[in-house]
């Protein structure tokens, strides 16, 4: 398959299996997406997900066996495409990979104007350039830091998100990470989070000047008031002292709560204080907790609370505890936080209204 594209004029191709397809993709967001079937895995929760985390990308699903192989759940679950690579029909997979990449926005253009048409070109062309920025700066997922393991997955409502999540190894041996939730969602949202990236790299740089996860907030937000953005920030910022068996936390304004799970079960951490950028003296509490030899730390933006069923923002808060402290036992990390997209439904819903992160943060071995 890979000769034959190659002799068609597509000579960039990778190759990987289902398990590191979303790490690959997100280290360098392809112009498209071939996707055979593998043994013993989904197909169509994978379609998925490439679908709500990276909805630029076209999916064509290459199948081997007509009589076993039917394509309109796959088209459901998010493929653009198909074709059945067998007998006469592979002499078509090129023009089919062709087709997808030059029909993505022709029926979107089919009644515009030419202005309009190179308009359109051009901002999706800024969108997906955009897309492929804001993916680059997102740290490794998974992976593992002082013994700590860091999952994440993103989903924006449009094509960038106003979500970001980072973390990285302090200079004394502790960890600092946080998810961040910009007001709004869209382009105008994403570019805050470039300058979230920025902020992340100087305080790392210039960390020892800071006493508690409080006083990074309000100096964050001091920053933030130099732009004099339309947008304000939500955070929860946490340092993890892995030695100690110490969780250091502030929030600002973010919601929902922070859940800790640990082998006597799972519980909200303290809410609070008051968005990033908005006001010039805010005040944000340092909490500490201890932790266990095993735990998990599990974050969401709001967005989650878009797609959940529940009538009232209790009940949401309420289903929410229950789906985390229902996988809680999960030690592999990757396992973790499918298990908990998978249950809250991210995947299978018929729209997201507003971007959805979820972060887990975890020891090497999992509460239980």
């Amino acid at each position: 398959m890979k000769l034959r594209l190659a002799e068609n004029g597509f000579p960039q191709i990778d190759i990987v299996d289902y398990t590191n397809a979303i790490s690959v993709i997100r280290a360098c967001v392809p112009d498209l997406i071939l996707l055979t079937k593998q043994s013993g895995l989904s197909s169509l929760l994978l379609i998925s997900k490439i679908h709500r985390q990276f909805p630029l990308v076209p999916i064509v699903m290459v199948a081997t066996d007509p009589s076993e192989e039917a394509m309109r759940e796959h088209i459901e679950a998010g493929a653009s495409d198909y074709i059945y690579y067998v007998g006469p029909q592979r002499e078509l997979l090129p023009f089919v990979v062709q087709q997808n990449l030059d029909s993505r926005t022709n029926e979107l253009l089919a009644e515009a104007s030419e202005e309009a048409r190179t308009r359109f070109k051009q901002l999706e062309h800024d969108q997906k350039s955009g897309f492929r920025v804001q993916q680059a700066m997102l740290p490794e997922s998974p992976t593992s830091l002082q013994g700590i393991s860091f999952n994440h997955q993103l989903y924006p409502s449009l094509i960038m998100s106003g979500d970001f999540i980072d973390y990285f190894e302090l200079f004394d041996g502790r960890v600092a990470f946080y998810i961040a939730d910009v007001s709004g969602h869209g382009a105008s949202s994403a570019f805050i989070t470039v300058l979230l990236k920025s902020l992340s790299r100087r305080l790392l740089d210039d960390f020892q000047r800071f006493m508690s996860t409080a006083e990074i907030l309000a100096w964050i937000n001091a920053e933030l008031l130099q732009w004099h953005l339309e947008q304000h920030v939500t955070m929860f910022f946490g340092i993890i002292d892995q030695e100690n068996h110490l969780l250091e936390y502030s929030n600002a304004a973010h919601f929902p709560g922070t859940i800790l799970c640990h082998s006597g079960g799972a519980e909200f951490l303290e809410i609070g204080g008051q968005p990033l950028g908005l006001y010039a003296e805010p005040q944000y509490e340092p909490y500490q907790v201890a932790l266990p030899d095993r735990y998990a730390i599990v974050m969401f933006s709001d967005g989650v609370f878009e797609i959940l069923p529940q009538a009232t923002l209790e009940a949401k808060e309420e289903h929410l505890l229950s789906v985390v402290e229902l996988h809680k036992h999960q030690e592999d990390p990757i396992q973790l936080i499918d298990e908990l997209v998978d249950d809250l439904g991210v995947l299978m819903a018929s729209s997201i209204p507003d971007d959805i992160a979820v972060f887990t943060v975890a020891s090497a071995g999992r509460p239980g």
